[in-house]
């Protein structure tokens, strides 16, 4: 059987769902539910986010989560997001077939000839909106130490340091916690994400995306710590240098896509 080094980036019309997706056991969770692991990195296009970041507290844990909302919005012109949108149905569709495929373990119901039952149980990762004037969009996780905080993906300036590369960017200290005002909406970032598996919660079930790397090509609140000046030409070149490096698997800075294995 094929297999392929899940440390790896991908473009979105490169994704093979039995390759990259290769569903294996299904484990009971110690809070409750069951889940199936998988880990696809995969190099997002410069997408607007669609509000401000979330947070919620966690009923049992007290910890606060966090997640932002990638917006689709110029799907129908721009083909790297119509890719990015194509891939997660094509994923949506997969699921639902694999879940269908797999019922008697899931809920213990042998649904393998009642795919609607399967498809209504299922919260599709294309998140359709309320009002037709608005795009659809992709929820992605914010991830952070569970005793500490601290953030768990990686932040890159666009302004170049001394090096010539683009820095990482600290958005955690001991003193102040974690800073995640760079998100706000309408900001434009490029992203580097991971399909984490499915999440089983009674009869629902659940894909689940994580953010892994980001760099912010603008910011509705142009701040200086992240966005850069309009006017600035140089910058702006800077800019879509860090984006095409992001969409090409480099790194623009110390470590970038070289994330060790869990």
């Amino acid at each position: 059987m094929a297999s392929f080094d899940n440390n790896t980036p991908i473009k979105p019309t490169d994704l093979d769902t039995s390759l990259h997706i290769p569903y294996a056991k299904i484990k009971s969770h110690a809070n409750g539910g069951k889940y199936i692991w998988a880990k696809t990195k995969v190099k997002a296009p410069p997408m607007r986010l669609a509000f401000d970041y979330n947070q919620n507290e966690d009923d049992k844990t007290g910890r606060m989560k966090y997640d932002i909302s990638l917006s689709f919005m110029g799907s129908d012109t721009n083909p790297k997001i119509a890719g990015l949108r194509e891939m997660c149905e094509k994923i949506d569709q997969y699921n639902i077939d694999w879940a269908t495929a797999n019922s008697q373990e899931l809920w213990n119901e042998d649904l393998t000839s009642k795919r609607v039952i399967v498809e209504d149980r299922y919260n599709p990762m294309v998140k359709m909106p309320k009002k037709a004037e608005y795009s659809p969009t992709l929820k992605v996780k914010l991830m952070t130490n569970f005793n500490t905080g601290k953030n768990e993906f990686q932040v890159f300036s666009n302004v170049k340091g001394e090096d010539g590369g683009y820095p990482e960017v600290d958005i955690w200290d001991e003193e102040n916690g974690l800073d995640l005002s760079m998100f706000k909406a309408k900001t434009e970032v490029a992203s580097l994400i991971e399909y984490t598996g499915l999440w089983v919660v009674g009869k629902k079930f659940y894909p689940g995306w994580k953010l892994v790397q980001v760099q912010p090509k603008s910011s509705s609140a142009q701040e200086k710590k992240y966005a850069l000046d309009d006017s600035d030409e140089e910058d702006e070149e800077a800019v879509r240098d860090v984006s095409q490096m992001l969409e090409e698997g480099e790194a623009p800075a110390g470590g970038a896509f070289d994330e060790e294995d869990e």
